[in-house]
C-alpha cells in the first residue's frame, strides 16, 4: 500500500509540474519573441558594421563576393529589403567589370542569390538580360561556354529553360570546334534584304535622296554571287527647272573558286547621275559610269562561313563613261582599265555586319584618268529580320569633265532593311 501511495504522489507531482510549465510558457510567450527580436537586432548591428567595412574596399570581384554573402546573411534574419539593396549594389559594380567571363559568371551568381532570398522573378530577369549580352559575343566557343554557365544557374530556377540553354550551348561549342569551311563549300539558300533608304538636309537649299536598296547573296559549292545596289530619286531645291533626278549605285560580284584561297572573279559597277558626275544646274544633265572587271582574287581572311571574307582582287576590263552637260556631249568613251580592290563582306562587330569595298581603278590608256572608291555598308540588327542600314560612299574622279564639277563625291544614306 505504501508503494502504491508513493507512485500516486509522484504522478500528481509530474502533472502539477507539467501544467505549471505550460501555463508559464503560455503566459510568457511574448518573452520568446522579444528575445528573438533582440537577437536579430544584435545580428543586424553586426552586419551593418561588416557592411561599413566592405564599403571601404575598392570595387572588385572580391568585394562583390563579400556583398553577396552579406546579402544572404541579411535575408536570414528577415531583412529582405536590405538584402535586395546590397544585391543591386553588387550588380551595379559587376556591370563595370572589363573581363567578360568574370562579369557573366558573377551576374549569374547574383541572379541565383535573388532566387535564394525569394525574389525568383528578379533573378530570371537578370539571367535573361545576361543572355542578351552573351548572344552579342562574336567568339562562338566563348559564347557557348558562358551559356553553359547560365544554363547551370537556370537549372535551380527554371528546368525547361535550363534544358534549352544546355542544348544551345552544346551546339555553339561543337560548331566552334569544327575547322573553318574548306573548298568545296556547302551550298546555302539565297540571302535577300530589301529596304528603304535616303538622306535629307536643309539650310538655304533643301536636298533629299530617297530610294530602295537591295542586298543579295547566293552561294553554291564552288561559286557565289553578291549584289549590293541602290536606286534613288534625288531632289534639289536649288534647281529651278529640273528639281528631281534619278540616281543609281550598283555593285555586283561573281566568284568562281578554284580552292579555298584562289578564285576567278567578275565585278560590275554602275553609277548614274551621281553629284560627282553632273553639275547642279537646271539642264537635263546625264552622266553614266559603268565598269566591268575580270581577274583573280586571293582570299586573305574567311570567317565561320564562305560569305564572311576579305579578298584581294586584281583585274582588267572596260569602263564606259558618258557625260552630257549643258546640252552638250562632253564624253562618250570606253577605256581599258586596271582594277585593284579589297573586297570585304560580313565582318562581325558584335551583331553588326560590315561590308567594305576599296578600289583603285586607273585607265590603262591614260593614267591621269583614274578613280578611287570607298564604299562602307553597316547593317545593325533591330530584330530577327529588320536591320538599320547605313551606307557611306566616297569616290574621287581625277579627270575634270566640267570645271564646276567637284572631283570628290560623298554620299551618306540611312534606312531600314528586311531580310527574307
Amino acid at each position: 500500500m505504501l508503494l502504491i501511495a508513493s507512485y500516486s504522489s509522484l504522478l500528481v507531482s509530474i502533472h502539477h509540474f507539467t501544467t505549471s510549465s505550460e501555463l508559464f510558457y503560455l503566459n510568457n510567450k511574448n518573452l520568446v519573441n522579444i528575445l528573438a527580436q533582440n537577437d536579430n537586432s544584435k545580428k543586424d548591428t553586426q552586419l551593418n558594421q561588416r557592411l561599413e567595412t566592405i564599403e571601404t574596399i575598392e570595387d572588385s570581384p572580391l568585394k562583390v563576393m563579400l556583398l553577396n554573402d552579406l546579402a544572404l546573411s541579411y535575408a536570414k534574419i528577415g531583412n529582405i529589403e536590405k538584402a535586395i539593396a546590397i544585391l543591386s549594389q553588387s550588380l551595379s559594380i559587376t556591370h563595370n567589370f572589363k573581363d567578360i567571363v568574370s562579369k557573366i559568371t558573377t551576374i549569374g551568381t547574383i541572379a541565383i542569390n535573388h532566387h535564394k532570398i525569394g525574389k525568383t522573378q528578379q533573378g530570371i530577369k537578370i539571367l535573361d538580360q545576361t543572355i542578351e549580352k552573351i548572344n552579342s559575343i562574336e567568339d562562338q566557343s566563348l559564347q557557348g561556354q558562358l551559356l553553359l554557365n547560365i544554363a547551370f544557374n537556370y537549372e535551380a530556377i527554371e528546368k525547361k529553360r535550363s534544358e534549352l540553354l544546355f542544348a544551345q550551348s552544346q551546339t555553339l561549342i561543337e560548331k566552334a570546334s569544327q575547322p573553318l569551311p574548306k573548298y568545296p563549300f556547302l551550298a546555302t539558300g539565297t540571302n535577300l534584304k530589301l529596304g528603304l533608304t535616303g538622306n535629307f538636309q536643309s539650310f538655304r537649299d533643301t536636298t533629299a535622296t530617297v530610294g530602295i536598296n537591295i542586298n543579295l547573296y547566293k552561294q553554291w559549292t564552288e561559286e557565289d554571287i553578291s549584289v549590293d545596289g541602290s536606286l534613288f530619286l534625288n531632289f534639289d531645291s536649288s534647281r529651278a527647272v529640273n528639281n528631281y533626278r534619278p540616281n543609281s549605285l550598283i555593285f555586283s560580284t561573281y566568284r568562281r573558286h578554284f580552292d579555298d584561297q584562289w578564285s576567278f572573279f567578275t565585278n560590275v559597277f554602275n553609277s548614274t547621275n551621281q553629284d560627282l558626275f553632273a553639275t547642279k544646274n537646271d539642264d537635263e544633265d546625264l552622266t553614266i559610269i559603268s565598269n566591268l572587271l575580270i581577274g583573280a582574287g586571293l582570299n586573305l581572311w574567311r570567317g565561320n562561313s564562305p560569305r564572311e571574307f576579305l579578298d584581294f582582287q586584281v583585274g582588267i576590263g572596260p569602263r564606259y563613261e558618258y557625260d552630257f552637260i549643258d546640252f552638250e556631249e562632253r564624253q562618250n568613251n570606253i577605256h581599258p582599265t586596271l582594277g585593284i580592290l579589297l573586297l570585304g563582306r560580313n565582318f562581325s562587330v558584335g551583331k553588326t555586319k560590315l561590308n567594305q569595298t576599296f578600289a583603285i581603278i586607273p585607265a590603262l590608256d591614260d593614267l591621269n584618268n583614274y578613280t578611287i572608291t570607298s564604299d562602307t555598308n553597316l547593317s545593325i540588327p533591330i530584330s530577327d529580320r529588320w536591320f538599320l542600314n547605313n551606307r557611306v560612299f566616297m569616290r574621287y574622279r581625277n579627270e575634270v569633265i566640267y570645271e564646276e564639277n567637284p572631283q570628290l563625291e560623298f554620299l551618306f544614306t540611312t534606312g531600314v532593311q528586311y531580310a527574307f
